[in-house]
């Protein structure tokens, strides 16, 4: 489903990601670890086009990925999901979940994956009024 091919990345003259490479298969869950300043982050933002590559090749469903645009990528399904507290703390509470239905496809489904969210987190539900902050 994805594949990193010997991925390298620069931010400036140091050498963020030296030729990185993964094969992550439809249904896999993998998790990247390391210590601090080790490349996580720059790998996720390089496959989900936020940050750009010196050379290698990113193929999503075995296509060329390399050149698509981050919004283009996201109407393929490539997405983050902010970690810890990495919110829009002026928006409300349900401003910061419709965030996730930026595209159409989303969208058509925006009542239905509202409705889950609350069930499983019934406090989003109580709050969503309130800004998130």
């Amino acid at each position: 489903m994805l594949k990193v091919n010997k991925i390298k990345v620069n931010y400036g003259h140091f050498q963020a990601i030296s030729e990185i490479s993964l094969n992550i298969k439809q249904g896999e869950i993998v998790a990247l670890l390391g210590s601090n300043g080790a490349g996580k982050t720059t790998t996720i933002n390089t496959i989900s086009g936020l940050t750009k590559m010196v050379s290698g090749d990113i193929l999503f469903e075995n296509k060329n990925i390399n050149h698509i645009p981050t919004y283009e990528r996201v109407k393929l399904g490539i997405v983050q999901v902010p970690e810890g507290r990495k919110l829009f703390p002026f928006m409300t509470v349900l401003d910061n979940l419709l965030v996730g239905a930026y595209i159409k496809e989303a969208q058509k489904k925006q009542k239905e994956t509202l409705q889950m969210c609350y069930e499983i987190f019934p406090k989003l539900f109580e709050r969503k009024n309130q800004q998130a902050g």
